[in-house]
């Protein structure tokens, strides 16, 4: 199996916000053998750092025990350096992926350029059980006892599914283990167009100078924070592109409009873009925050 070779992650976090990530597990498995684990504990991001009763009943983790622990802006750095180049495998990824991209979000850092594989539809594809949680696929596979919602062991657990499955299977590369059109790219449009995702700055649309250049966002300078329940963010982006607006992906003295999806939700917490558009405010730059409806009707004039 020299070409099973990934990095298993897996998340726990404070609360239901993904950005609230305060635990983090990392197993590195190279030619199908697991060379290298690690898992850190973190501190969650300002804001984001409530502990609930339920998620600590989960994974048993508290505030007093990451208390003085750096967050996730500290550990970032490492984490990517432990994946390096490697696809990324997780037990339901999608949960992980859209840890790294709302936390990465928080902090004013692009989501970076990963490939994800799931061990759950993987288990779906090979196995047939009535549950597939990650506690019966690793019993029915006869894998090693683990302590489930022990970021560690939860990702030794994703890992040691992926090299089982992959001896079952006599697939001896992940492109054979995770067919290509598992990825779903048939419809021409690159995985930015999928909820959580971030474009990279060459990606984004160019403002169409042809638009009506009396519409309300015309020469506007625009900045997505979060996905539209209406549309993905890309998607919202090249709608405003459309109209004439400039796109950006950070807020700068440049942007004169931040269009936050979960403007006015009870309690939640602002993000950095949020934030930033409020200091700039303050300091005298014209620059408005407004939500989704407001964005749909500035998107409605022709």
């Amino acid at each position: 199996m020299t070409g099973i070779s990934f990095t298993a992650i897996d998340f726990e976090t404070a609360n239901n916000y993904r950005a609230s990530a305060c635990a983090v597990g990392l197993t590195k498995v190279s030619a199908g053998k697991v060379v290298e684990q690690t898992a850190w504990l973190m501190k969650p991001l300002p804001g984001y750092d409530e502990f609930s009763a339920v998620n600590v009943g989960i994974h048993g983790i508290t505030a007093a025990q990451v208390r003085g622990m750096p967050d996730w802006r500290s550990m970032y750095g490492p984490m990517m350096d432990f994946i390096g180049a490697d696809v990324l495998v997780g037990h339901n990824v999608s949960f992980e992926r859209s840890v790294i991209s709302k936390a990465n979000e928080v902090c004013g850092l692009p989501m970076p350029d990963l490939d994800f594989h799931c061990t759950l539809t993987l288990a779906r594809k090979h196995l047939d059980l009535a549950r597939y949680t990650l506690s019966d696929v690793v019993g029915a596979l006869q894998l090693p006892a683990f302590n489930h919602h022990d970021a560690g062991d939860d990702a030794r657990a994703s890992a040691l599914i992926a090299i089982e499955l992959a001896r079952r299977s006599g697939a001896a590369t992940l492109e054979a283990l995770w067919p290509a059109p598992a990825r779903k790219v048939s419809s021409g449009q690159p995985n930015y167009y999928s909820s959580g995702y971030t474009r990279r700055l060459a990606d984004l649309p160019a403002a169409n100078t042809a638009a009506n250049p009396y519409g309300p966002l015309f020469g506007q300078t625009i900045v997505f924070s979060g996905d539209l329940a209406a549309m993905p963010r890309a998607k919202a982006q090249d709608a405003a592109a459309a109209k004439g607006a400039v796109i950006a992906n950070s807020t700068t003295k440049k942007v004169t409009m931040v269009v936050c999806a979960e403007l006015g939700l009870v309690n939640g917490p602002l993000s950095s873009k949020v934030k930033r558009a409020h200091e700039l405010a303050a300091a005298g730059q014209d620059i408005q925050v407004i939500g989704e409806a407001a964005f749909l009707r500035l998107m409605a004039f022709k």
